[in-house]
């Protein structure tokens, strides 16, 4: 039996959200459900100036599609004019993986001909099934334990509502704010960073991805990723300094899964594309060893999104000099981990390893006097922390 269509009985506009609704309120009984969206974006940038001529035909073909390839059970809806969302039940992941992929194939040897390799349709896959690999006596950290359907949640309502009137995100007992940084000509004077923090149990203060419970799920990567995204939109949407720009932590987990980077962009399209000019990106998470292309194409991603872009690496990071090359506004790396001791000594190692490949150099969670005069005469580009909004803020 083909599959359900239920765009009759809802409103367009409410398509999506009213499907995410009954997804992510589904029961114990429907956790075999799987949700996925089919982007028409390749076909879009395909058609080129023909798209307007087009679409109706290929909005045509994709209903028909998904008719013959879906089967009872199954709902589909137009998620907005170039993407649908498809909700599948009672069949295993690698079944459902695969009959997305068959169904992208069709739809694009449809539309290019027979023998002509190129896909048309993008597949993103947001299964929403609970995790059942947490159990026996490990101990699950507040953020860890939350249900994945309430992650997939706030990652979904973002692409749905970009003009939402929330104005600060929480990601379990995470929240975000943007932090003056104190900038000597690589950004605007009128710069702030965002920043996740978290207050564990004892008291102690984690901030940017220290926030994440260790080895967690890329899918808490993303998430985190897309609400910072949010954040700063809204807030550059209120700001009255209309100069003001804000330095954006992305990390190298959410842009290396391809799931995760389609969304992410999606996100920066629809948020930050007359914004452009006021978006400093920040990748954050490169490993040694990543090959100098792989960085290319995460900047390449990026590019249409934001001013510039800086990446941040661990203190001890030995290949700066690599990055020479890549086009980054700044090298730079977080110290907030570090004593006091720990990071006067590192800093001066990192910043003169930055300077020798002909880099600008950025610290990030400066909290001493000492650090910061450091910095200042190593002439370090930009700085934030603890001592930098204690000192510029009133």
């Amino acid at each position: 039996m083909n599959a359900a269509n239920n765009d009759d009985t809802k409103p367009a506009a409410c398509g999506l959200a009213w499907r995410l609704h009954e997804l992510l309120g589904a029961t114990k009984a429907h956790e075999g459900r799987r949700l996925s969206f089919l982007a028409l974006d390749p076909a879009r940038k395909h058609f080129g100036h023909d798209w307007p001529r087009v679409s109706g035909k290929v909005h045509g073909l994709v209903a028909t599609t998904l008719k013959s390839f879906l089967s009872e059970g199954d709902v589909y809806s137009a998620a907005d004019e170039f993407s649908y969302i498809i909700m599948s039940s009672g069949r295993a992941a690698s079944d459902f993986d695969k009959l997305m992929e068959d169904i992208s194939s069709e739809i694009s040897s449809r539309l290019t001909g027979k023998g002509i390799a190129k896909q048309l349709v993008a597949i993103i896959h947001l299964n929403a099934d609970t995790d059942a690999h947490h159990g026996g006596e490990r101990r699950i950290s507040t953020l860890a334990a939350i249900d994945p359907k309430d992650h997939l949640n706030n990652i979904e309502r973002i692409m749905e509502e970009a003009d939402s009137n929330v104005v600060e995100f929480k990601i379990g007992d995470v929240k975000t704010a943007l932090s003056p940084v104190l900038a000597l000509g690589t950004m605007s004077t009128s710069a702030w960073a965002c920043l996740a923090s978290r207050v564990d149990e004892d008291d102690a203060a984690h901030f940017g991805y220290d926030v994440l419970p260790a080895e967690a799920d890329p899918l808490l990567f993303a998430e985190l990723d897309a609400l910072t995204v949010e954040y700063a939109a809204k807030r550059l949407k209120e700001a009255a300094d209309r100069h003001m720009i804000v330095q954006l932590p992305v990390h190298r987990i959410t842009l290396s899964s391809k799931k995760y980077r389609e969304m992410y962009l999606k996100i920066c399209h629809g948020m930050l594309a007359n914004r452009k000019e006021r978006i400093v990106f920040d990748i954050h998470g490169i490993d040694e060893g990543t090959p100098s292309n792989r960085i290319a194409e995460f900047m390449q991603w990026l590019r249409p999104y934001g001013k510039s872009i800086a990446i941040t690496l661990g203190i001890d990071f030995s290949t700066v000099a690599a990055f020479s090359g890549t086009g980054a506004v700044s090298i730079g790396t977080d110290i907030r981990a570090l004593d006091d001791t720990a990071a006067i000594q590192k800093i001066g190692k990192f910043a003169g390893r930055a300077k020798a490949a002909n880099m600008k150099c950025h610290i990030h969670g400066i909290s001493s006097k000492f650090q910061a005069e450091l910095c200042l005469k190593l002439d370090i580009d930009f700085m934030d922390g603890e001592l930098i909004l204690d000192t510029t803020l009133p």
